[in-house]
């Protein structure tokens, strides 16, 4: 059996290819996981662009309720020390009338009714 001059260097050469190979491989799964876990893990990107719309949201319905609150502070500024207000409040609400007035009821139209 005659052997080849080269086959030394091919066997090198073929140890070689598979140790590209081996380590392509080996990159494309080790570039896969961080990619995964970079995008969809528990603290990924997703993760914390979700987080950033979440903080946002809040921020804004804590801006509504401290504009509300400031809304109802002012309402019970006015009821504590303005006449006018706490005499209309108690005349829409409570429906009381000063002395020497008259108060006309309507009564709804029956007819007008669907």
């Amino acid at each position: 059996m005659r052997r080849r001059p080269n086959q030394r260097r091919t066997t090198l050469e073929a140890k070689q290819r598979r140790r590209r190979a081996f380590y392509a491989i080996g990159g494309f799964l080790l570039m896969s996981y961080v990619t995964y876990e970079f995008f969809f893990d528990t603290m990924g990107v997703m993760k914390y662009l979700n987080m950033k719309r979440t903080q946002g949201q809040i921020a804004g319905e804590i801006k509504a309720i401290e504009d509300e609150n400031g809304r109802l502070r002012k309402n019970i500024e006015a009821v504590k020390h303005d006449p006018a207000t706490l005499e209309g409040l108690a005349r829409n609400r409570l429906g009381l009338v000063k002395e020497g007035e008259t108060v006309f009821l309507i009564a709804p139209d029956k007819a007008a009714r669907p």
